[in-house]
């Protein structure tokens, strides 16, 4: 069996807890919409979500550490790394818990705006627990309110919702990079533990949403524009971003397979 780990940040820290809920509620919506209903989905939270949605395999676990104020004159590097601790803690006691309670097969991380493919949970509990587990090599970026998507084949680099393993390999992800806590983008774990890509679009990173810390609007134009489109740099840029993603219409299959509604 298959659980979704998804840590949920405090109302404390963000920026509007209703749209932040809003944003919750979709995701479990795609995570719920498995074509294989033998899953678990843990959300690891300060203060449960204020959403509607319901559904049996949904389960909240409370913790009650101090979540990442701000504190005075605080600066961007340390409140980012405290934000990513507290997410990491809270994917360490979501994988705990699943363990513990279900016996489950396997985890998988899921960021708390992002949308998950339907056929994940089918092809993860086909494998009877023989693989190590996988990683989400190709999926798709969505900048909020638009209508429209790009393909990338590295996605598991971009985003945190793209790692399904074993409940013990976990621990390989955690205080690997400096400045990330958790760092998803490993697919090779303690020098030789090698996990498979899935073979299929996994899910849809969700940016510009108000309620990204890393990739909200501001650092999405100061990560692209460094030096200025026009320079020698920039170009450069711009010529790699054409090799790694694509341009795709948002389709109806897209749509029922991700749960991608508004």
């Amino acid at each position: 069996m298959l659980t979704f780990i998804v840590p949920i940040k405090s109302e404390r820290v963000s920026g509007n807890w209703l749209e932040f809920c809003n944003l919750v509620e979709r995701t479990f919506k795609s995570i719920c919409n498995q074509t294989d209903q033998n899953f678990k989905l843990v959300a690891v939270c300060h203060e449960i979500p204020q959403i509607k949605f319901t559904h049996k395999n949904i389960h909240y676990l409370q913790v009650d550490f101090e979540p990442p104020v701000r504190r005075q004159s605080e600066s961007d590097e340390s409140i980012n790394k405290r934000r990513e601790i507290d997410k990491g803690e809270k994917l360490k006691l979501g994988a705990k818990y699943a363990e513990d309670n279900f016996n489950t097969d396997y985890v998988m991380t899921v960021d708390s705006d992002d949308y998950v493919s339907n056929r994940v949970a089918a092809h993860v509990n086909s494998s009877k627990g023989n693989v190590p587990g996988w990683y989400t090599k190709n999926g798709y970026l969505h900048f909020e309110g638009k209508s429209f998507l790009f393909a990338t084949f590295k996605f598991s680099y971009l985003c945190g919702s793209s790692v399904i393993v074993k409940p013990k390999l976990l621990q390989y992800f955690f205080e690997v990079d400096p400045i990330l806590f958790f760092d998803h983008r490993l697919t090779v774990l303690d020098n030789h533990i090698k996990l498979r890509p899935l073979p299929f679009y996994g899910g849809i990173y969700s940016m510009a949403n108000g309620e990204n810390h890393l990739m909200h609007v501001s650092n999405i134009k100061k990560f692209n524009n460094h030096k200025g489109w026009l320079s020698s740099e920039g170009l450069k840029r711009i010529v790699a971003k054409l090799r790694n993603y694509r341009f795709r219409f948002i389709t109806k299959t897209i749509r029922r397979e991700f749960s991608f509604y508004s």
